[in-house]
C-alpha cells in the first residue's frame, strides 16, 4: 500500500490524537511524514539512541522493550497499526528509553521533532490530547507491573497470547500467532524452558499446538480461564 497519500490520511483521521483535525491539516502534517520499513526483527532504535522522530504504525507490529543484564530481552509494550510510539524523547531531548524491534514486517510514519513542534505550536488543544496519550503509556506500564506482581506464569503467557491474537488479526481473532518460544520468553521476562514446559502441559491437553515458530489456540476458553487464576 502507498502510505504516502490518501491511506495516511485516513489512517490519521482513526488516530485519537489527530482525530478531528480538518483534512488539509491532516494533508499537511502526513506531507511532512517519512516512510520507514522494517523486515522482521529488524530494529529501528536502541535505548541510549538520540531520539528525534515519533513514529506511527501503519503497518505490522513493533516491540518495545529494554535488554536485561544477563543479556534476555525484556518486552513492555506492543504497538499495532494505529498507535504511536517514540515520543519521550522527541519532547524531553534525552535519549531512547527502550529497544524498539519488528515483530512482523512493518511500515512506520515518522515525523520529525522539528514538525511536532510545528503542529502543537499551530493547534494547541492537541497537546492535552498528547497529555492523554502519554496518560495511556503509564497506565499500560502500571497494569503490567501489577501482572509482574500478582498474576502467576500461565496467567500471563495466556494474557498475552490472546493479546497476540487480537493483535495479529485486526478486528478478529487469529488461531495462529506468529511467535518463537525464545520470543515469548523476551516478552514475558522468562526462560524458554520455562514456556517450553508450559507448552508442552498445554499442547498435552489440547489448547495450543506448536509449530515451527508459532502458537495456534486451539481452546481459547482454557486461556481465558488461566488468565482469570
Amino acid at each position: 500500500m502507498n502510505w504516502q497519500g490518501k491511506a495516511s490520511i485516513d489512517l490519521f483521521e482513526r488516530i485519537p490524537l489527530f482525530a478531528g483535525l480538518p483534512r488539509d491539516a491532516l494533508a499537511n502534517l502526513v506531507g511532512r511524514m517519512r516512510v520507514v520499513r522494517l523486515a522482521e526483527r529488524e530494529i529501528l532504535f536502541q535505548k541510549g539512541d538520540s531520539g528525534d522522530a515519533l513514529y506511527v504504525v501503519a503497518e505490522g507490529l513493533i516491540r518495545i522493550g529494554v535488554m536485561a543484564p544477563d543479556g534476555r530481552q525484556v518486552s513492555y509494550g506492543l504497538i499495532r497499526p494505529g498507535h504511536l510510539f517514540g515520543e519521550i524523547a522527541v519532547f524531553d531531548n534525552g535519549p531512547r528509553t527502550a529497544d524498539a524491534s519488528a515483530i512482523t514486517d512493518s511500515v512506520l510514519l515518522s515525523l520529525g521533532r522539528a514538525n511536532i513542534h510545528d503542529f502543537l505550536t499551530s493547534h494547541p488543544a492537541y497537546a492535552l490530547r498528547l497529555i492523554g496519550v502519554l496518560c495511556q503509556r503509564m497506565r499500560g506500564a502500571d497494569q503490567l507491573i501489577e501482572d509482574l506482581l500478582f498474576m502467576t506464569l500461565p496467567g500471563r503467557v495466556a494474557k498475552h497470547l490472546l493479546v497476540l491474537s487480537d493483535m495479529q488479526a485486526g478486528a478478529v481473532h487469529t488461531k495462529t500467532i506468529r511467535i518463537s518460544q525464545q520470543d515469548l520468553a523476551n516478552q514475558m521476562a522468562t526462560s524458554r524452558e520455562s514456556i517450553n514446559r508450559l507448552f508442552s502441559k498445554w499442547e498435552q491437553a489440547g489448547v495450543v499446538a506448536l509449530w515451527r515458530g508459532s502458537v495456534t489456540i486451539q481452546d481459547r476458553e482454557a486461556l481465558e480461564t488461566y488468565m482469570a487464576e
